[in-house]
């Protein structure tokens, strides 16, 4: 492109020449703590184990810098030492789900919430939640998830829960009755059985509430925040 510019009082003229420019910019490798909180303070060994295997585009660590210890996370996770690992996993996706129900929460969410339902997929742990401000709605929660997966082509087998009236109550024993599903159930008394739901459970609050804490966000956001976390460990 050419501009002619004539001065005030001339009769001769210039021309000047404008070469379009274009910059590329990328953003400098970040420590490992910043990394660690934007993905929700998960450990450090996650994200190591995302670096080595290159698993996400953009994620550039200055691997030089310290792992340091996260007070929000110390906070948050903070339990009981774990049971032993479950026996192995031999089921297709979407045969066997473990289910169970957190709340009530003191605060309801931005959304009018207090529960959540958390669906584990016994194959290979895929997390889905459903939101709830009644704890009676967990029966339509469950018929909800088993027509998704139906929809998805998935062939739902069992169902596994704890003793909570929520789940083992004759509305809901007739319909997985009707629609071919078995209900499998902990032992009375004995929640830790169905650990992989309660482990699940413990994971997305313990992230969730990491995460309120370090920014000091207002508590009603724990539904996004808790779905946030589902997010990210998918």
């Amino acid at each position: 492109m050419k501009l002619t510019i004539q001065k005030p009082g001339s009769l001769t003229m210039k021309s000047m020449t404008v070469t379009p420019q274009s910059y590329l910019t990328s953003e400098p490798a970040q420590s490992w703590e910043t990394w660690h909180k934007r993905f929700g303070h998960i450990s450090y060994s996650g994200l190591q184990k995302l670096l080595n295997l290159k698993l996400v585009n953009g994620f550039n660590v200055d691997t030089q810098t310290p792992k340091l210890d996260c007070i929000p996370c110390t906070e948050a996770k903070q339990t009981v030492e774990p049971f032993n690992e479950s026996s192995e996993r031999m089921t297709e996706p979407g045969e066997l789900t473990h289910i169970d129900m957190w709340g009530k929460y003191c605060i309801s969410s931005i959304n009018g919430n207090q529960y959540y339902v958390v669906f584990v997929d016994d194959c290979g742990q895929f997390t889905s939640l459903d939101f709830t401000k009644l704890k009676e709605q967990a029966i339509q929660s469950v018929k909800n998830y088993v027509t998704c997966l139906k929809t998805l082509g998935r062939k739902p087998k069992a169902l596994c829960f704890d003793w909570g009236k929520e789940f083992i109550n004759e509305d809901l024993r007739n319909w997985c009755a009707e629609q071919g599903i078995e209900i499998q159930t902990t032992a009375p008394y004995s929640p830790a059985q169905n650990g992989i739901a309660k482990h699940m459970n413990r994971t997305l609050v313990e992230l969730a509430c990491a995460m309120i804490n370090a920014k000091k966000l207002p508590e009603f956001l724990w539904e996004l925040a808790v779905a946030h976390a589902a997010y990210l460990r998918n």
